[in-house]
């Protein structure tokens, strides 16, 4: 698609920048490009440039949101990595940030990927100072003690009778919570009003959900995990139907904005239902 090429481009002039700062650390910046270049499916950004394009056409606005986006999942799974948390040697073929480089250094990188996010946002010249306070108030709240980090303590803390109600909480807050930073934070952008966000608030918080039952599905195999996901507790055709129904109600929200550019994001929805890693 053309703005991921648009993204890995911004990907680049933001490694670039920080290189050119003399108080950088050198393996630090190694480790945080490893990891930020390493591939993936660039969805977050993908998703708040679907949304945005409906409204706007000025696509140099949602930069530094989309890169703060893409830095926040990169260091989520640089520390998911870690032994102290999945332990997971592997990320996308290729060893994890600590395994390349040490658990002190991926510790070190997550933290400074998290922390320049804050400074990116607050100095994009783009964006009227209310829309930066807005984003800013926006991703902390998702991503935070409330949000992302709490989910990641309630998956580890989590043990084999967990309910069906506290896995969709981890759910929520661990994966439909930035999907939903995603969208919503375009929509700050764009400047929409407050029946807009709702709806796009709504649509995005089902599509993260379907997002990570998608997931669970594919990683039915997965042992370790499976009494973390929707295959475990409501087995493979039971998880299929809330796939289902998160997808409905994601198309349900979307129509509401009747929009016709809406079609990329339908797209968007009907790609997860049926992709395959």
């Amino acid at each position: 698609m053309e703005f991921v090429q648009q993204f890995e481009l911004w990907v680049q002039e933001y490694i670039s920048t920080a290189r050119r700062n003399p108080a950088a650390a050198a393996v630090l910046l190694q480790s945080q490009e490893y990891s930020l270049t390493a591939g993936g499916k660039r969805f977050r950004p993908l998703l708040a440039s679907l949304v945005f394009s409906l409204y706007s056409g000025d696509v140099a606005k949602i930069r530094t949101l989309c890169l703060a986006l893409e830095m926040i999942h990169t260091y989520s799974l640089i520390h998911d990595d870690l032994p102290c948390m999945d332990n997971d040697d592997m990320r996308r073929g290729k060893p994890s940030n600590h395994k390349k480089f040490s658990e002190d250094i991926a510790l070190l990188a997550g933290d400074g990927l998290l922390t320049d996010v804050f400074s990116l946002l607050a100095s994009d010249l783009l964006l009227k100072p209310d829309i930066k306070v807005a984003l800013i108030s926006l991703v902390s709240e998702k991503i935070g003690s409330f949000g992302m980090v709490s989910g990641q303590v309630r998956d580890m803390q989590a043990t084999k009778n967990i309910s069906l109600e506290e896995l969709k909480l981890i759910h929520t807050l661990k994966t439909a919570n930035l999907i939903q930073a995603a969208a919503v934070g375009a929509a700050i952008i764009a400047e929409t009003d407050s029946s807009t966000r709702h709806n796009i608030s709504e649509f995005s918080h089902a599509l993260g959900m379907a997002f990570q039952i998608k997931d669970d599905l594919l990683d039915e195999a997965d042992n370790d995990q499976d009494f973390k996901s929707y295959a475990f507790h409501l087995g493979p055709k039971g998880a299929a139907a809330e796939l289902e129904k998160y997808t409905a109600t994601a198309i349900q929200h979307l129509e509401l904005l009747q929009k016709p550019g809406a079609s990329e994001l339908k797209a968007l929805v009907d790609f997860n239902l049926l992709r395959k890693s």
